[in-house]
């Protein structure tokens, strides 16, 4: 299929670079736009390889080895949605800077705490205590860094794409990321077979280090976009009134802050439950970790192109009922109506893996939609601000209410209520919730978005 024909160059707006379709590796993944922006795809894959294991189920395991509490797991958890809110004063210097030279800046120095993360382990002289300290510290100061330097994604992102092949840049965008995760998960995995000792960690944190130090050379590879901002427009300050008063931004905030109230925490709670009452081995919580991102690489492909086509609200809500029903899975299996087995995680890690990455590209499409030119700067980075503290917020909230609710085990008809199926009931709620605030979702021009 030649993307060239469906999508006409009219539709790529930006420098020359951007213009020429690229077949992809080996011919296999056509896109309509250049092998220059296609880098991108790459620097995603070999970022996900290290932020899966540096913010992923990995590092979970290692705090929780160190005597960390649902707390401690929430602050973890929460490190980097919170942090994303310096996109906010980060954005009004982004005018100062290439989008690419400010991302290169905060990506590079963000590494030097990764190899730290990778030391804590094998400090073996300092106490568990101490060492968990050390590893808290790298990872807010990694997100920190992350924090700041990604203020220039999405505006760079907006500026190379344009908007009717948003949808197939961010499905293959996806895809990259998944398959970079799903690696670094069947690396975890093998690299702690066995009994885990200290030295397995920081090993699997030296992989986090590979892989960032390869994102970097993509991204040094991707096409800058400076000169595109002409007169500032990208730039310009927009007040926080002006921003509300437009019906499909204000409602996507309003719908975001929903979703992320449910889903902050699934990165660590899960793996905790996993660990703790099912008492699964770390080799295997990394392996049924993998199969979260086997479904998305499946379908984002096929949903990237549909997206463009037929609007992302319908794609939000086919994948937020998937979303539901995997939640509920998740509390009968913890209240002990279904049996906690391996197989059963796998199907719920599937079934999550694929749900997150149809809202993932649906709903992103959608931003990208809801955001104007003028401002933009402003409106992703105040957007990114108002959610990620939702976001942050969530894992916090919750990981204190599962301390709270300490050894908790009532017996309600065929449920056994412990914390964490008391966790799982909550955010299957939330889940439902954000399905029905779906509703006021408004995706601009859907019917002229087309380019002829």
């Amino acid at each position: 299929m030649r993307f060239n024909q469906r999508f006409p160059r009219s539709c790529v707006r930006t420098g020359e670079e951007s213009k020429t379709d690229y077949p992809g590796p080996l011919r296999l993944i056509p896109v309509p736009y250049s092998a220059g922006v296609f880098n991108f795809h790459w620097f995603n894959f070999y970022n996900a390889i290290c932020f899966q294991i540096i913010i992923g189920t990995p590092t979970v395991l290692l705090a929780k080895d160190l005597g960390a509490s649902s707390v401690i797991l929430g602050i973890i958890a929460s490190f980097t949605p919170l942090m994303t809110v310096l996109q906010l004063p980060a954005a009004r210097h982004l005018g100062k800077y290439s989008y690419r030279s400010f991302a290169l800046m905060g990506w590079g120095l963000r590494s030097v705490f990764i190899a730290t993360s990778a030391l804590v382990p094998i400090l073996l002289f300092l106490s568990k205590e101490m060492r968990l300290g050390l590893l808290l510290a790298s990872l807010f100061f990694f997100n920190l860094l992350r924090g700041i330097s990604s203020s220039s994604f999405l505006p760079w992102i907006t500026s190379l794409v344009g908007a009717p092949i948003r949808g197939r840049f961010i499905s293959v965008d996806q895809t990259f990321i998944n398959a970079g995760s799903l690696i670094a998960m069947l690396l975890s995995a093998f690299l702690m077979k066995g009994h885990v000792e200290p030295w397995h960690y920081s090993l699997v944190l030296c992989v986090a280090v590979i892989g960032a130090v390869i994102s970097l050379f993509y991204l040094r590879l991707t096409p800058d976009t400076k000169r595109s901002d002409a007169g500032g427009i990208f730039s310009e300050a927009v007040t926080l009134g002006t921003m509300l008063r437009l019906a499909p931004f204000r409602n996507w905030i309003i719908f975001t802050l929903c979703f992320v109230m449910s889903a902050g925490g699934l990165g660590v709670f899960p793996v905790e439950y996993l660990r703790v009452q099912a008492h699964f081995s770390p080799m295997l919580i990394c392996a049924l970790s993998a199969f979260t991102f086997v479904g998305p690489i499946l379908i984002l492909q096929w949903m990237g192109v549909r997206v463009d086509r037929h609007g992302s609200i319908p794609f939000i809500r086919t994948s937020l009922s998937v979303f539901a029903l995997a939640l509920v899975l998740w509390f009968a299996m913890s209240s002990g109506v279904i049996a906690a087995s391996w197989w059963m995680a796998l199907l719920l890690n599937f079934l999550g893996g694929v749900a997150i990455a149809g809202i993932s590209v649906s709903s992103g499409h959608l931003w990208m939609a809801v955001v104007p030119e003028t401002g933009k700067n402003h409106y992703f980075a105040i957007a990114t601000v108002i959610t990620s503290l939702a976001a942050g917020v969530a894992p916090l909230l919750w990981g204190w209410l599962l301390d709270s609710l300490g050894g908790l085990d009532l017996v309600e008809g065929p449920f056994h209520l412990r914390r964490h199926s008391i966790y799982f009931l909550g955010v299957f709620i939330l889940a439902l919730i954000s399905l029905i605030t779906s509703r006021i979702l408004v995706e601009p021009g859907r019917k002229e978005v087309r380019c002829r």
